[in-house]
């Protein structure tokens, strides 16, 4: 016999039977691509609708801040059209933030998104005089995620102005008090859960301050006559900085 084609068959047979192992590895074991798992996503009121492929089989979807890898909710085995609330307006918070991002566990493993629709932006319009010395206007979210109005205030000259919330000084924890403003019109609340506060992207909503700008403070010694002031306006966003405008204004009277 020869030895050599001997070594040289089972040489081969070994081999032949390594590689059969490694194809035998189950197909599509990496988890998938995000953009193969998530269709589409945007946001209705104050909630982040997900719009989920059906030829995945999801486990668990929930979202979480990519900051501080906090998870604020999550659902088991959800449905094709999934549904997160990510604004709450009475309690003056919301999650749609630039680190909102969405996990999907899947049979093939784990994959994230980033949920990223552009910052919210408020644009300030048809700034009036109220009766009672309030400040009235409109407010359009000029952004592509819903706008949460944390607060306004109104500064320049006025009689009674607030704080500037863009003055060097201005400590945006000290923010513990209420937002200032009331919807006015169609957008007045109708409860306690302060959805005037949320204003779609593309919508314009009315609003009215709480606090009187405009009245003269008994005390004052300034001159408030009818001629024409300039203020400046500026909305506190919920999610994070503010945008401010000035605007012009005549007193009628006291």
């Amino acid at each position: 016999m020869n030895r050599r084609r001997v070594l040289a068959s089972l040489s081969t047979a070994v081999f032949g039977s390594v590689a059969g192992c490694t194809e035998s590895l189950p197909f599509g074991s990496d988890p998938p691509d995000a953009t193969e798992v998530v269709n589409s996503y945007h946001y209705q009121g104050t909630e982040l609708v997900v719009q989920l492929s059906e030829e995945f089989d999801i486990k668990q979807a929930s979202i979480y801040n990519s900051s501080s890898d906090a998870e604020y909710a999550s659902i088991e085995q959800p449905s094709s059209n999934c549904r997160f609330q990510v604004v709450f307006p009475d309690r003056l918070e919301t999650y749609a933030t630039k680190s909102l991002h969405l996990k999907l566990k899947t049979a093939r493993g784990t994959v994230t998104e980033w949920i990223w629709k552009g910052p919210a932006h408020g644009r300030v319009s048809d700034v009036d005089v109220g009766p009672e010395g309030q400040a009235q206007f409109d407010i359009t979210n000029q952004g592509e995620r819903p706008l949460l109005v944390r607060f306004v205030a109104i500064s320049g000259e006025v009689p009674n102005p607030t704080v500037d919330p863009q003055s060097e000084s201005f400590d945006f924890s000290t923010l513990g008090f209420g937002p200032g403003v009331l919807g006015t019109g169609s957008n007045r609340p109708q409860s306690s859960n302060r959805l005037d506060l949320v204003i779609s992207p593309g919508e314009t909503a009315p609003f009215e301050t709480t606090y009187a700008p405009f009245a003269v403070p008994a005390d004052s010694n300034a001159e408030w006559d009818r001629s024409e002031r300039t203020g400046e306006i500026t909305i506190v966003q919920g999610s994070g900085g503010s945008t401010k405008y000035d605007f012009t204004y005549r007193l009628n009277g006291q």
